[in-house]
């Protein structure tokens, strides 16, 4: 039986290390902002997206980032890659923030009775997204099945929480639901949002007004947990914030990793700069 191939898109937190021992295979998400259009890669961070949303609102333009899936194309390129028909796992960021998931789901039907693909909904992103991804790929590497994998993957899906901290309210009038009225308010009175990840969508929680309170908030979340197996840690201009938390978090749980990753473009898209926040794996019971 041939071994499954593991894809995924560019919202995951994978180690080079990673993708290269598992041959773990990555497409890359789209970013439209303004009249312009970026493939999300290692060369294009989230200070590249900010950057050039700036770019655009000085040129008059009044937008937002978009983030879109390639081209249906792009899917079948994949799939049908010169790999001997193998079977295929792809995994993907949530459903409600990525259209990656729904155009994966199409191509897969397209070609579905001459290929065996399985496209799972992550509901989660970055570091979350990673670490199924990785469970996917060291379980094919045992040599399980697509099915067998499909069981692992959404096994642990329910065992990944992530929250989050911004002070780009404006953002969360479309990712979030928040009221224009509402967003201009805690702008005004310097309030920052936290935001958990629920059934794959961004949900506003509660809100606190200094930098110091999301730290205390953030370590109060991962403490409360009985069990944690893996931590990681992401951020926009809150480098002093991080280093804090991951500080007290070594206290809290000395045994647990705690991860420094990357704010992916992707999930900047929907929360902004400005942002300080953790991705938790309890692990399967």
């Amino acid at each position: 039986m041939s071994k499954v191939r593991i894809i995924t898109d560019s919202d995951a937190y994978l180690p080079q290390e990673v993708l290269s021992r598992y041959d773990i295979e990555v497409i890359p998400h789209r970013l439209k902002v303004g009249g312009s259009f970026y493939e999300e890669d290692s060369d294009f961070t989230a200070d590249d997206l900010f950057r050039s949303l700036s770019d655009a609102q000085q040129a008059g333009m009044n937008t937002v980032p978009e983030l879109q899936a390639p081209p249906i194309n792009t899917f079948l390129d994949y799939f049908q890659g010169n790999h001997d028909g193998q079977p295929i796992v792809a995994i993907h960021m949530s459903s409600q923030l990525s259209p990656m998931w729904a155009q994966a789901r199409k191509a897969a039907e397209m070609i579905k009775g001459r290929y065996t693909i399985r496209v799972l909904d992550s509901q989660t992103t970055s570091y979350g997204l990673g670490l199924l991804v990785q469970m996917a790929a060291e379980a094919a590497d045992s040599g399980a099945g697509v099915n067998e994998i499909a069981r692992v993957v959404n096994g642990a899906v329910p065992h990944l929480y992530a929250t989050f901290f911004t002070e780009s309210l404006g953002y969360l009038q479309r990712s979030a639901n928040l009221s224009g009225s509402q967003s201009l308010l805690g702008t005004m009175l310097g309030i920052k949002a936290m935001l958990m990840i629920e059934d794959g969508r961004l949900v506003t929680q509660e809100k606190v007004q200094t930098r110091e309170e999301v730290t205390e908030k953030l370590h109060e979340f991962v403490a409360e947990f009985a069990s944690v197996r893996e931590i990681g840690i992401m951020h926009h201009a809150y480098e002093t914030q991080r280093n804090d938390l991951i500080t007290r978090l070594h206290e809290t749980l000395p045994k647990v990793p705690v991860r420094k990753v990357e704010y992916p473009p992707s999930l900047a898209t929907y929360i902004g700069p400005n942002t300080l926040g953790v991705v938790v794996y309890e692990g399967t019971y």
